[in-house]
């Protein structure tokens, strides 16, 4: 096979700007099919986390938070049509996130769940005492 006959047959047969279109879809659409928009604010004595999970029941939400971590799990179905799927964008099975707090009171995270936001609200340790430590140089 010459070089011709290489170029006529390749991707580079369509237009150049198809494939990284083509290219960036295939990424976007592999990464955004298994997550879930969040929003998370810093406060002064908390941090609130909003999850958009819509079309998942409350009772298919996993939220714990260990070692610093917020995760968040969440099974989502999508019925299925009979028929050959036409255009398929809809997410469905385990959507997982995971979120690093620091100073995080773990015994005062509360969450609710209403017309699929989940809010999360995390408050921060409050520490009397002065964590600052004098380091003496030799």
């Amino acid at each position: 096979m010459n070089n011709r006959e290489f170029f006529d047959q390749s991707i580079f047969k369509n237009n150049p700007k198809d494939v990284f279109r083509d290219l960036g879809e295939q990424v976007f659409n592999q990464f955004s099919s298994k997550t879930f928009p969040t929003n998370i604010y810093n406060q002064s004595n908390q941090y609130i986390l909003e999850a958009e999970l819509p079309g998942v029941n409350k009772s298919e939400i996993e939220l714990t938070y260990e070692h610093s971590t917020l995760t968040i799990k969440a099974q989502k179905h999508v019925s299925e049509q009979s028929g050959q799927v036409q255009l398929s964008e809809r997410a469905s099975g385990e959507l997982v996130r995971r979120f690093d707090f620091d100073d995080i009171d773990k015994t005062q995270i509360k969450a609710s769940y209403t017309d699929g936001i989940l809010v999360v609200i995390l408050p921060k340790e409050t520490s009397d005492e002065d964590n600052t430590t004098k380091i003496t140089i030799d």
